[in-house]
């Protein structure tokens, strides 16, 4: 089982905090640092990752995870592929439709044909190759001066070689990343438990299986909120506010969930605020109950931690993306420290 890191760089901080939890993420034998991409929540994704990038030596770097929706496929290969090569080969594109990114833009999450097309697009460019030039939708037929209808990408040739990683949200879009990816990334609804987990990894291999893949070479990564106390309570409440998202108005929940707390995912889809999408402070995490906590997230004392890894790794994901937040670095500091001697070791 590996771990990794996800980075809430929440805005109105400066950039120095996700550097330092970063540094501390690979001092601490993290595999991967992932930084969110929300950008009217969190600093812009790719300043962050390029100053992680000088600040370490050995971590793998990515975006968990972008979208197609607020940034040009095009643009996003080339923002990877510089990645890559500012940390000599350490970059990972971690990509999914949209959640928080989209909505606090006004927009709507990319459809899973969009995401397809346009993931299928970047790995094409990443190759070297050239390629029909996207055309988005709403864009003039007619042709401007100097627009080129296929397109490359310069310099992918050295340095674009680097997996790509789709999040999902239901078993649907599990196949068709099993499909086109390197990496499932699995929203913690998904992730969290053994029901969601199993789902998840049947219909990602049953796609893999389709394009010819062997199954074994994806990695099932469980994207799930993070906190360790000897206090199960405390852990508890500070991964409430993930939680509420990972059962708002999901496309797909395990019967864990959906039938088990209907009550509760009635209450937060209604009352849940993309304002405050994963903020410690935010009103839809007093929704929360601990049940409903534990099933999506890896917190409690350390001996909880360590079953749910356990447990998730004998549902069969390869990973664990552990979420901190640089809105509370301290706290966020001895998560990881405590996870890599606590918990890591018995996994």
């Amino acid at each position: 089982m590996k771990f990794s890191v996800l980075i809430l760089p929440h805005s109105g901080q400066l950039i120095e905090p996700v550097v330092r939890l970063a540094r501390c993420a690979e001092d601490c034998g993290f595999e991967t640092v992932y930084v969110a991409d929300s950008h009217m929540l969190w600093n812009d994704v790719y300043v962050c990752l390029a100053c992680c990038a000088q600040a370490t030596q050995k971590v793998r770097l990515g975006p968990g995870v972008t979208n197609p929706v607020t940034r040009h496929p095009a643009v996003t290969a080339n923002a990877i592929m510089s990645l890559n090569m500012l940390s000599r080969g350490r970059a990972v594109l971690g990509i999914g439709a949209g959640d928080s990114a989209v909505r606090t833009t006004g927009l709507s999450p990319a459809k899973m044909a969009e995401l397809r097309e346009k993931v299928v697009f970047i790995r094409a460019l990443l190759s070297g190759a050239e390629v029909e030039a996207l055309r988005l939708p709403g864009a003039e037929e007619k042709k401007a001066w100097g627009q080129l209808s296929r397109v490359q990408l310069n310099g992918a040739e050295t340095w674009g070689n680097l997996p790509i990683e789709i999040a999902v949200m239901s078993p649907k879009a599990a196949t068709m990343a099993g499909e086109i990816a390197d990496g499932v990334i699995v929203d913690g609804h998904m992730g969290g438990n053994a029901e969601g987990a199993a789902a998840t990894i049947e219909a990602a291999s049953e796609g893999a299986r389709r394009a010819g893949k062997d199954p074994r070479t994806l990695r099932f990564i469980a994207a799930i909120d993070a906190a360790i106390d000897d206090n199960r309570t405390l852990a508890l409440d500070k991964v409430r506010p993930t939680a509420a998202r990972n059962i708002a108005r999901k496309p797909w929940l395990p019967k864990t969930l959906r039938e088990d707390h209907a009550d509760v995912v009635a209450r937060v889809s209604q009352g849940y605020n993309f304002s405050q999408h994963l903020d410690l402070t935010a009103a839809h995490r007093q929704l929360i109950p601990d049940a409903v906590a534990q099933k999506c997230t890896i917190a409690g004392t350390p001996q909880d931690c360590i079953a749910k890894a356990r447990e998730l790794q004998t549902a069969g994901m390869t990973d664990i993306m552990i979420f901190v937040t640089t809105q509370d670095e301290a706290g966020a500091k001895v998560t990881l420290e405590r996870f890599s001697r606590e918990v890591i070791p018995h996994v």
